[in-house]
C-alpha cells in the first residue's frame, strides 16, 4: 500500500516537471530525492535512476535536509544491490563525517 501511495502521490512526471519548471526552488533537492525514492518503489526497481538522483542530492545539494538520507540510500544500494563493499564503506565514512549528528549516521553507531 505504501508503494501505491508513493507512486500515485509522487509520480515521476510530477517530480520531473517540478524540476524542469522550478530549477531554483528551495524544494529542488526534495524533488530529486523523491524521484529517487520513486525509482526504488516501482517494479522492477530502477536502481540506476535512483542512484543518479540520490547522487544529485548528495553532490549538488549537500546542505539539503535530504542529503544524509540520500547518502544512506546510496550506501544501502552499494552494499546490498551492487555488492560493492569498498564503495559502501566510502559512502558510510562520508555520511558519518559530513552528517555526524544525522539520524542516518546514528544507524552506524549502534
Amino acid at each position: 500500500m505504501i508503494k501505491s501511495i508513493l507512486i500515485v502521490h509522487y509520480s515521476p512526471h510530477k517530480m520531473q516537471n517540478f524540476i524542469k519548471n522550478n530549477p531554483n526552488s528551495v524544494y529542488i533537492s526534495n524533488a530529486y530525492f523523491w524521484l529517487a525514492e520513486f525509482n526504488l518503489a516501482i517494479e522492477p526497481t530502477n536502481y540506476t535512476e535512483a542512484k543518479k538522483n540520490y547522487n544529485i542530492v548528495v553532490n549538488q545539494y549537500p546542505n539539503s535536509a535530504k542529503a544524509a538520507r540520500a547518502l544512506y540510500q546510496l550506501h544501502n544500494i552499494a552494499k546490498d544491490v551492487d555488492r560493492n563493499t569498498t564503495l559502501a564503506n566510502q559512502l558510510k565514512s562520508k555520511l558519518v563525517k559530513n552528517y555526524p549528528k544525522s539520524e542516518e549516521a546514528g544507524y552506524f553507531k549502534k
